[in-house]
């Protein structure tokens, strides 16, 4: 995954868990063997996911926190708190030689997830869902609710 790339996960897919609980990661979005991935887990639509970030991308959220906070005057302890809040619920994960990361225990009982996993990409980070939660949020009513085409017309 080459740094200049501005939305380095797009797409979506869908792929077994080997017996080690692990989900294999497409290749594109693979910057380096070994790489540490940043997790936490969230509500997207209403299912629990769990967003992984690298930890630049991870950085630069927080940091993202912390400038829109200053900028709307949120006292710098409460800004700390928050921080502390969303660092302390996250996590390291490493992405293995064959491309593959580990879904801790904890988290797959969480979600609910069993035998597979679709991973999406969300432009600078990407989710891993359970494969029925995600199709849920894509149905034709699901989407037409997001309007794509008028926020596409509007953007071209």
């Amino acid at each position: 995954m080459g740094r200049e790339e501005k939305v380095p996960f797009k797409g979506n897919v869908t792929h077994k868990l080997d017996p080690k609980s692990r989900v294999a990661i497409p290749a594109g979005w693979r910057s380096a063997q070994g790489e540490v991935l940043v997790m936490i887990e969230a509500l997207n639509e209403g299912y629990r996911v769990l967003k992984c970030y690298t930890r630049e991308s991870f950085a630069e959220k927080i940091e993202e926190i912390r400038r829109q906070a200053a900028e709307r005057g949120v006292m710098p302890g409460q800004v700390d708190q928050y921080v502390g809040k969303i660092t302390g619920c996250s996590f390291e994960a490493e992405v293995s030689s064959q491309g593959k990361l580990l879904i801790p225990k904890p988290q797959r009982e969480r979600m609910n997830l069993t035998d597979t996993a679709t991973i999406v990409g969300r432009g600078s980070y990407f989710e891993i869902w359970v494969p029925a939660d995600f199709e849920a949020t894509n149905t034709a009513d699901a989407l037409g609710q997001l309007k794509l085409d008028q926020i596409f017309h509007i953007l071209s």
